[in-house]
């Protein structure tokens, strides 16, 4: 049987990854030296991730297009078999197949641990580039970042439950005079 174009697409996509991975890959692996060291292992970092988040959007890609693919051909069976009489026969038929095929991958194992991994890397690219946002731009303008300012709400939050505290023990002082 003849490959279909989706299968040709996981193909390139595994070959690519491979020659990344047998390439690049391993120059992103190296350790830097020098008086750059930090920022260039930050920015090898940052790529990886990046690299991570593409693989996991393309695995995901090519997958929705495999159960297409598969819908298409669930559809085309269930036409060749019944025969049609009206366009709106094959809208049925199209929608009910088209929905069935898309309900099975989505309630399956599989589909969750992609969409698990991929936003799990979407995650990790998400925190690196806030990092070397506040790193880069909001700290050398000395503007606050999200760190410091969570760790003044953290101490507001303090001192407004110190000063309820105090305030109930002065009205209880006062209340027993």
């Amino acid at each position: 049987m003849e490959k279909s174009s989706f299968e040709y697409t996981q193909e390139f996509f595994d070959t690519w990854l491979k020659t990344y991975e047998a390439t690049f890959g391993r120059f992103v692996e190296m350790p830097a030296i020098g008086p750059a060291r930090e920022k260039s292992e930050k920015v090898m970092k940052g790529f990886s991730l990046f690299i991570n988040l593409y693989a996991g959007w393309m695995d995901s890609n090519i997958n929705f297009q495999n159960v297409f693919m598969e819908a298409m051909r669930r559809t085309h069976e269930k036409i060749t078999e019944k025969g049609l009489s009206s366009d709106q026969d094959f809208n049925k038929i199209w929608m009910e197949t088209y929905s069935d095929t898309f309900k099975e991958f989505l309630k399956s194992g599989h589909f969750a641990s992609d969409m698990s991994k991929s936003v799990s890397y979407f995650i990790e690219f998400q925190k690196y580039i806030r990092e070397m946002f506040e790193e880069n731009y909001l700290k050398p303008m000395n503007l606050p970042t999200k760190t410091e300012i969570d760790e003044i709400n953290k101490e507001i939050y303090s001192l407004k439950k110190t000063v309820k505290e105090l305030t109930g023990q002065i009205k209880e002082l006062s209340d027993q005079r």
